[in-house]
């Protein structure tokens, strides 16, 4: 199958009737639009499945369409910058209710809080059907075992969503039937060792090998990695990491640009998993990355983002004698000017930055010469990538308390690449030497932060550092909205129309009198 193909979600009716059998969250019969006596026979009937399979993860707040019934207006995953002191959202796509504290479950931050549940159960659910069916084509033992590792793996990845979102969930492992519609939350540990055997199962199945639009065992140990992380079960989330690394199918981009653009996308070694675009005649439904930032205006960088880029010396604005005020990207790391132009970069934008600052990281080069609108957009979605699985390895051994000449390279690695030199030539970049615990911790903090902007990696990150409400709550960055981050925001509540629909729901306890 060509795999740039292989996330057309109109692929066929069947793809899409497939895959939305549970759109109440999972409580109805599901409506197969071909038999399951007629179908589910040949390599080929495995092949369209598994399309609808990965088909879903084009959707609001996973990828830029908008196709299902909850996403309450376009929001693309880049918004979720929206909700960490990275990015202000100058229009309200439903996260703002969220950062100024009112997640009231039936309100207007229902929005995201209907739409993240939605989208992730209907995706959840057609892995599910996949899994149930997929044992009655006739192919090789080994065929079968590798699309179940791809369809475990995207289950997982809803399940990882929802996890470090609403905390406790429903688990469902099988397809939605009337007999099994109402399904009680489990606890968040349970999800998370869930998530963790569907990923083992999956490191089983899947073969090591370059990403080609299939999911590849790597993914699974990036992901697996990124889980064990949030357990702060550091040991092991080291260990998965360093698979990937030991592994030799990954490396880093020789371009830092490259990994967002379209044309930097093929073949690239970092790219580790992404929800494929490709660039077919109104795929993106005018609500692309780069029309929706570029030129909707809907997201702008904060200066606090800004001033987070330290200064070609290795040391922050506060501290560099490099630093001048009155140029504020000047002699600054060059992932700075890769994210971020100063001023507004297109003079059409809707609504213009206040922050004096605007994104120009994922935008082409081609639509800010000529300020057209990309109505076919085929950049990919990157959700995993080498330079995550380097710094999630640094961070565990940081954690962990085990720090090593391989913490300090794996950061440094990263680092270089943003200078375009090899990490070993420390004399055209500014590379960590110190060892200290405290320090780096500090540093691969701050690492992360500069390299993922726009790449939903802050948000889950303050959480899962437990100092969300240090940074958050109070924040004044934002010229928009004041944030709000209590305790209880740690955990989303569940949407009313869920507790509405399954009797066997219970609202997470700090909601319930909400």
């Amino acid at each position: 199958m060509n795999t740039k193909y292989i996330y057309k979600i109109l692929f066929l009716s069947y793809v899409i009737a497939f895959t939305s059998c549970s759109e109440e969250f999972l409580d109805k019969q599901p409506g197969d639009a071909i038999s399951s006596g007629t179908f589910w026979k040949t390599e080929a009937d495995a092949q369209m499945a598994l399309t609808g399979v990965y088909s879903n993860l084009q959707t609001n707040f996973y990828s830029t369409l908008t196709l299902s019934k909850w996403n309450g207006g376009p929001q693309i995953q880049q918004g979720w910058d929206e909700l960490t002191d990275n990015a202000y959202g100058a229009r309200d796509n439903g996260f703002r209710d969220i950062l100024t504290g009112v997640l009231n479950p039936d309100g207007q931050a229902q929005r995201a809080i209907k739409g993240l549940y939605g989208v992730s159960y209907v995706g959840i659910n057609g892995c599910n059907e996949f899994l149930d069916k997929i044992d009655n084509v006739a192919v090789s033992e080994s065929l079968i075992n590798q699309w179940k590792g791809e369809a475990l793996f995207i289950r997982a990845y809803f399940y990882y969503y929802l996890a470090v979102t609403y905390g406790d969930v429903p688990i469902r492992t099988e397809a939605s039937t009337v007999e099994n519609q109402f399904t009680a939350k489990s606890p968040q540990s349970e999800v998370f060792a869930q998530i963790l055997d569907d990923l083992d199962t999956a490191i089983d199945y899947l073969p090591s090998a370059n990403y080609d639009g299939h999911v590849k065992k790597e993914a699974a140990l990036a992901l697996k990695a990124k889980v064990l992380l949030y357990t702060k079960d550091y040991t092991n989330a080291a260990i998965a990491a360093k698979a990937v690394i030991d592994g030799g199918n990954y490396s880093l981009s020789s371009k830092y640009d490259d990994i967002f653009l379209e044309a930097g996308q093929t073949d690239n070694p970092e790219i580790i998993f992404s929800i494929k675009m490709t660039n077919t005649p109104g795929e993106s439904a005018l609500w692309s990355t780069q029309i929706m930032i570029g030129f909707w205006g809907n997201i702008h960088p904060t200066v606090n983002l800004v001033n987070a880029y330290e200064c070609t010396d290795g040391l922050p604005i506060t501290s560099s004698p490099l630093y001048d005020p009155n140029a504020p990207m000047e002699n600054r790391d060059p992932r700075l000017n890769a994210t971020v132009f100063e001023g507004n970069w297109n003079p059409l934008v809707e609504i213009k930055s206040v922050t004096g600052y605007t994104f120009i990281k994922g935008i082409n080069p081609t639509t800010i010469s000529t300020l057209t609108q990309p109505l076919n957009d085929g950049t990919d979605f990157v959700h995993l990538r080498y330079a995550d699985v380097l710094l999630m390895y640094a961070e565990a051994k940081i954690e962990a308390n085990d720090i090593d000449q391989s913490v300090l390279d794996a950061i440094n690695m990263v680092r270089a690449r943003a200078y375009g030199v090899d990490y070993t030539d420390t004399t055209n970049y500014p590379a960590l030497t110190v060892l200290n615990q405290a320090t780096l911790r500090d540093k691969v903090r701050n690492e992360r932060r500069v390299e993922f902007p726009l790449e939903n990696s802050r948000y889950f990150d303050l959480k899962r550092w437990g100092i969300a409400e240090q940074v958050l709550n109070g924040f004044d960055g934002d010229p928009v909205s004041q944030r709000v981050f209590l305790p209880k925001h740690y955990k989303w509540p569940l949407p009313q129309d869920a507790l509405n629909k399954n009797p066997e729901l219970v609202q997470n306890p700090d909601y319930a009198n909400d």
